[in-house]
């Protein structure tokens, strides 16, 4: 039987988007990484070396939807954690996710990284301005706005810079990710009701300032 699976997923293949998208592409996530990387903070980095495992193991857990399949994306847990460094590990998933398990294409590689990683990185300016007593459905809401916003430029993305049956394709993709954005939402609630018990700093949360379950209104800072 024909598998969809690479039609239907979040990383664009090579040969859908004409040479213009693909260039922009490169050019957003270029300037986009080249701010993240730019005075890292030592204790960052181990940080963005796990999350950025997350990341690609994330991708390999698809999930089967008729003649299809999708994964969790968890760049609104990455968003949440890392600000906007989380082009940085969004980045180096992708890419291995390109030449290890064959997800998306070379060429547009920039383009797939700038889908994930500029929603990212807007949830987590969102995620830091927002307070953070109740993790549960503050993760929820992060995680599927931020899935949600991925799949939406995905599906504009083709829309415009593919032409032909791409549109169809496009607006098939986003009903077909409707259970995976629930999902998402419901993972990434779970990752920070955890993290703000184990790891509250990491969220931005000074430990001393938690109280019986619920976490201080105090914001992030990446």
């Amino acid at each position: 039987m024909f598998n969809l699976s690479p039609i239907f997923a979040v990383h664009i293949s090579d040969g859908v988007l004409t040479w213009q998208w693909l260039v922009g592409g490169f050019a957003v996530s270029a300037i986009a990484l080249s701010i993240a990387l730019y005075r890292i903070p030592q204790d960052l980095i181990p940080r963005i070396g796990v999350l950025t495992g997350v990341f690609f193991v994330a991708s390999q857990l698809h999930i089967t939807l008729g003649p299809t399949s999708v994964h969790l994306l968890l760049n609104g847990l990455l968003g949440a954690m890392l600000g906007f460094r989380a082009t940085i590990a969004i980045a180096a998933g992708t890419i291995l996710q390109a030449l290890l398990v064959g997800h998306g294409g070379l060429t547009a590689l920039g383009v797939n990284c700038a889908v994930m990683a500029l929603p990212a990185v807007f949830m987590g300016a969102v995620f830091c301005a927002l307070p953070k007593r109740y993790p549960i459905l503050l993760g929820f809401f992060i995680g599927t706005t931020t899935a949600q916003l991925s799949v939406l430029l995905q599906a504009t993305v083709l829309y415009l810079g593919a032409g032909g049956n791409w549109a169809v394709i496009a607006e098939a993709n986003l009903l077909l990710h409707i259970p995976i954005i629930v999902l998402e939402g419901f993972t990434v609630a779970f990752a920070l009701k955890v993290l703000a018990k184990a790891r509250p700093e990491w969220l931005g949360i000074a430990p001393e300032l938690q109280s019986s379950g619920n976490t201080s209104s105090i914001g992030t800072s990446h």
